[in-house]
């Protein structure tokens, strides 16, 4: 049965609904998945659900979606889930309330798992999530507007093509997203977005990175302001230590006439440029 729901198109191609036909049915006796009977398609989705495998499947992806990657679903059948034990909580879930994926989520989003500080920065942001950070950040777009259309195909550049999957497995996600010509994409991207004056998300971020009524903003301050604006909560040693010096010789231009001038604003976007092209804000 054709149906217009769930269609991504205005017309042409359409989704497909399951609709039984009595009148179409086979009524003579079959077996699936040792199930035997006059089987129909509601019985087979519930034989299908019942399936500990089901569950395991369905946990795996939402873990993998919510807390940290796991390898691409290929390697499931050879590689053991990063955190085993979440993955059998979730499916022990899914058949205590009876298939029910809202309490799944509800489960996953109060564990202990889901919250741990060692679930920080363990999924990759895929570049349609990664755009989507960038965007809401910047406030470029509050309507649809000429040059929506090439900005999407910048994530096509990173290597997913929005609504064309390359399989109907999807994509590969996690590490899979970073190669050397993505990677440059990616933070191309992010630090073009936030060094861009024009954009009013930009501005105010500035804004409130500067506010301070007691004098100047240090280097060290205006780091953890951009950090905290990016959402970035902590970083490796390495990484805050570059960004510390980079802002002190953002900074340092004050006292050197030598150095090009610039507007402590532009200032702040070249620091907001640089956090955004940290491995923290790849990742989720």
């Amino acid at each position: 049965m054709k149906s217009m729901r769930d269609s991504v198109w205005p017309y042409g191609r359409l989704s497909f609904q399951f609709e039984f036909k009595p009148e179409d049915h086979d009524n003579g006796e079959k077996t699936f998945l040792g199930v035997t009977g006059n089987l129909n398609g509601d019985d087979i989705v519930d034989i299908i659900c019942k399936q500990p495998a089901a569950a395991n499947f369905l946990a795996r992806h939402m873990y993998s979606f919510f807390v940290a990657d796991e390898p691409p679903v290929p390697e499931w059948p050879y590689k053991p889930p990063r955190d085993p034990e979440a993955i059998a909580a979730l499916s022990e879930v899914y058949f205590k309330t009876g298939y029910n994926i809202k309490e799944m989520l509800r489960f996953l989003l109060k564990s202990d798992f889901f919250k741990s500080k060692e679930a920080r920065y363990k999924r990759v942001k895929s570049p349609a999530e990664l755009m989507a950070s960038v965007l809401r950040l910047t406030g470029e777009y509050d309507r649809p507007k000429v040059n929506f259309n090439a900005t999407n195909l910048q994530t096509s550049y990173m290597g997913q093509w929005l609504l064309n999957p390359p399989s109907v497995e999807g994509w590969h996600w996690g590490t899979e997203w970073i190669d050397s010509g993505a990677l440059v994409e990616r933070v191309n991207f992010a630090s073009e977005r936030f060094g861009d004056l024009q954009s009013p998300g930009v501005n105010k971020i500035v804004d409130r990175i500067l506010e301070n009524g007691d004098g100047e903003v240090s280097a060290k301050q205006v780091v953890e302001r951009a950090l905290d604006e990016l959402s970035i909560s902590s970083l490796t040693p390495g990484t805050k230590s570059a960004l510390d010096d980079f802002a002190e010789a953002q900074f340092a231009s004050d006292a050197d006439p030598s150095k090009d001038s610039q507007t402590p604003r532009e200032r702040v976007v070249n620091i907001l440029k640089i956090v955004g092209a940290t491995p923290e804000f790849q990742r989720a």
